[in-house]
C-alpha cells in the first residue's frame, strides 16, 4: 500500500519563504493541530498539489504562494516537496517549484518552474538524482499511478479542499460525473461499448458467414445434382454406346443381307426376263405351230423319226408345263421374298434414320456437356478443358478434380461451421457470466442499499448531538471571556491597592479583596464545573471520530449505481 513519509513546505501561504517547513506523516494516522490560519488547510492543499498538480479554488494569480507583500519582496519562490512510497515499497520524491512576481501595478504574477519526479532511493544509495521526469503533465499522470489512487479520488476524496466538500449535494449530472471520475465509470462503459461493438461486428460476420455457407450449400446441392447428371449422362452414354454398336453390327448385316438380296434380286429379274422372253418364243412358236399346221408341208425324215417326234411331242409339251408350273413357284416364293426383303428394307432404313437422330442427339448431349465443363472449370478456375472434343480421359480427369473440389469446400464448410459453433459458445459464456455478475451487483446493491439506510439515520442522530454540543462550545466561549477579563478586573484592583498606600482604605480594601477572592472561588467553582464539561468536548471528540470512521466504511462499501451523500462538518 502506498504511503505518505514527510513534506516539505516554502512559501505557500502563511508558510514564510526563508525556511522550509517539514512535516513527517507517522503510522496508522497523523493528527494535525492548530490555531484558526495556523496552516492546517494548507497542508492538504499542499498534498493534493504535490500529487496531482492542481491548486485550491479562488488562488489564480498567485494568491497560494506566500504574499510578496508581507514579505517585503518583489518576488517570491514557493516549493513543495512530497516524499512517499509506491504500491510496490519503493520510495520517490515529488519537488514542485513556483513563483510569483509583483509588476509595477502592484499585480501578481505567477509562474510554474522547473519539477522534479525522481526516485528517493536512487538518491540515497548513489548519491546521484535519478530523475524519472521533470513535465508537470507528466508528474501529474505518474505521481497518482505510482500512489495506486485515480487523481478523481485523490481531488474528491483524500485531499478534498473546504470549499468543494459539498460536492456530494451537488446536482445530479454533476455527482453522476463526479462519480464516473471516481470509480473510473467511462473506463467500464467504453468497455461495454466496445463489447456491444464486437459483438455486433461477430453477429454480423456470422450472418454473413452462414449467407456464405447457404450458398456452398446451394452450390453443392448444383453440384451434386451436377454430378449425378453427369453419373446419368456417362451411363446413358455408355449404353447409347453399346446400342450403338449392336445397331451398327445390325446394320452391318443388314448391309450384307441387302446386298444379297440385290444380287438374289438381279438373278430373279434376270431369271424373269428370260422367262418373258422363252414365253414370247413359246407364243412365237405356237403361233408357227399354228401356221404350220395351217400351212402344213413335208416334213422331212422316215416315218418312223416322225411318228417318234409325234410320241414324244406331248411328254415334251408336259415336261414344259410343269417346267412352267415350277418357274411359276419359283417366282411366286421369289416375288414374297422380295416383299419381305422390302419390307425389312424400310425398317432398317426407319432404324438407320432413328439412329441419325441418336447420333445428333448424342452429339448434342456431348456438347453441352463440354458446355457445362466448360462453364464449371471457368468458375472454379479449372484449366486444361477449354479445347473441343474433350477426350474421355478427360472428362473422367474433370469429374475426379470437381470431387477434389467438393470435398475441399465441405471441409472449408465444416471448418466455418465448427468455427461458428464454438464463437456461439464463446459468446454465450461471456453473456451467461455477465448475466452472474449481473445479479451478484443487484443483490449486493440491495444490501448496501439497506446498509447505507441505517448509516443515514445513524449519521442525522450523530448531526442532532453535535447541533447540541454545538452551544455548550458557545458557553464555554462566553465563561472563558468573562473569565479573562474578571482577571484583567483583579489585576487591575490589586494595581490600585498596591499604588494606594492609604492605612485607612486597607480595611475596605481588603473587604473588596475578601469579596473578589469569594467571587474568585466562585469563578474557580465555575471553571471546575467548565473543566467537567470538557468530558463532553472529549465524547464530542469521540463522536466525530467515529462519523470518519463510519464515512470512511461508507465510501468503502459504496457500489456502482448507488448515490451516496457524504457530510464533511468543519468545526474549527
Amino acid at each position: 500500500m502506498a504511503t505518505l513519509n514527510k513534506l516539505a513546505i516554502r512559501g505557500i501561504r502563511s508558510f514564510d519563504d526563508k525556511q522550509i517547513s517539514v512535516i513527517e506523516f507517522f503510522s496508522p494516522v497523523t493528527v494535525i493541530v492548530g490555531h484558526n490560519g495556523s496552516g492546517k488547510t494548507t497542508i492538504i492543499e499542499c498534498l493534493k498539489y504535490a500529487t496531482t498538480g492542481d491548486q485550491p479554488p479562488n488562488t489564480r494569480g498567485g494568491a497560494f504562494i506566500h504574499d510578496p507583500k508581507m514579505a517585503n519582496e518583489k518576488e517570491v519562490k514557493a516549493q513543495v516537496k512530497l516524499r512517499f512510497n509506491t504500491g510496490n515499497g519503493k520510495r520517490m520524491l515529488a519537488v514542485r517549484n513556483l513563483s510569483v512576481t509583483v509588476k509595477k501595478g502592484g499585480a501578481l504574477t505567477m509562474k510554474t518552474l522547473e519539477s522534479i519526479l525522481a526516485n528517493a532511493n536512487d538518491n540515497e544509495k548513489s548519491g546521484k538524482r535519478g530523475v524519472i521526469s521533470t513535465k508537470c503533465a507528466e508528474m501529474d499522470t505518474e505521481i497518482p499511478h505510482l500512489l495506486g489512487v485515480s487523481k478523481a479520488v485523490l481531488e474528491n476524496v483524500i485531499f478534498c479542499h473546504q470549499e468543494d466538500s459539498y460536492w456530494p449535494l451537488a446536482e445530479p449530472a454533476a455527482l453522476k460525473k463526479k462519480f464516473d471520475d471516481i470509480f473510473e465509470a467511462t473506463k467500464y462503459t467504453k468497455a461495454l461499448d466496445a463489447i456491444k461493438s464486437l459483438r455486433k461486428d461477430r453477429v454480423a460476420e456470422l450472418k454473413a458467414e452462414q449467407a456464405r455457407l447457404e450458398s456452398l450449400s446451394r452450390e453443392k446441392a448444383h453440384s451434386d445434382k451436377l454430378l449425378k447428371r453427369v453419373s446419368d449422362l456417362n451411363s446413358t452414354i455408355t449404353t447409347k454406346e453399346f446400342e450403338y454398336e449392336e445397331v451398327k453390327r445390325e446394320y452391318d448385316q443388314l448391309v450384307q443381307a441387302n446386298k444379297k438380296f440385290y444380287e438374289q434380286s438381279t438373278k430373279f429379274r434376270e431369271m424373269y426376263l428370260k422367262l418373258e422372253s422363252l414365253q414370247e418364243k413359246k407364243t412365237r412358236y405356237e403361233e408357227d405351230l399354228a401356221n404350220a399346221k395351217e400351212n402344213l408341208h413335208v416334213v422331212s425324215g422316215t416315218d418312223e423319226e416322225v411318228m417318234q417326234r409325234l410320241n414324244n411331242f406331248d411328254k415334251h409339251i408336259a415336261e414344259q408345263k410343269e417346267k412352267r408350273r415350277s418357274e411359276a413357284s419359283n417366282l411366286q416364293d421369289l416375288e414374297d421374298e422380295l416383299a419381305g426383303a422390302r419390307k425389312s428394307h424400310m425398317g432398317a432404313v426407319n432404324e438407320h434414320g432413328s439412329l441419325k437422330a441418336e447420333e445428333k442427339a448424342q452429339s448434342r448431349r456431348i456438347e453441352e456437356r463440354e458446355t457445362l465443363i466448360r462453364s464449371i472449370g471457368t468458375k472454379h478456375h479449372l484449366k486444361g478443358y477449354d479445347h473441343s472434343p474433350l477426350e474421355k480421359e478427360k472428362v473422367v480427369e474433370f469429374i475426379s478434380r470437381l470431387g477434389d473440389l467438393q470435398r475441399r469446400q465441405n471441409a472449408e464448410t465444416e471448418r466455418l461451421q465448427t468455427e461458428s459453433r464454438t464463437r456461439m459458445d464463446e459468446y454465450n459464456v461471456m453473456a451467461r457470466k455477465l448475466n452472474s455478475e449481473l445479479e451478484a451487483l443487484k443483490q449486493q446493491k440491495s444490501t448496501m442499499k439497506n446498509q447505507i439506510a441505517t448509516l443515514r439515520s445513524k449519521i442525522t442522530s450523530a448531526e442532532f448531538s453535535l447541533d447540541q454540543t454545538s452551544s455548550l462550545t458557545t458557553d464555554i466561549r462566553t465563561l472563558q471571556g468573562d473569565i479573562e477579563e474578571k482577571k484583567r478586573r483583579l489585576d487591575k484592583v490589586r494595581q490600585e491597592i498596591k499604588d494606594a498606600n492609604y492605612d485607612e482604605k486597607i480595611a475596605e480594601k481588603s473587604s473588596k479583596a475578601r469579596a473578589l477572592e469569594d467571587q474568585r472561588e466562585d469563578l474557580n467553582g465555575e471553571i471546575r464545573t467548565l473543566s467537567l464539561q470538557a468530558d463532553s468536548r472529549a465524547r464530542l471528540d469521540i463522536k466525530r471520530a467515529e462519523m470518519r470512521s463510519k464515512k470512511n466504511e461508507a465510501q468503502n462499501m459504496w457500489v456502482p449505481g448507488t448515490r451516496l451523500v457524504f457530510l464533511t462538518v468543519d468545526f474549527s
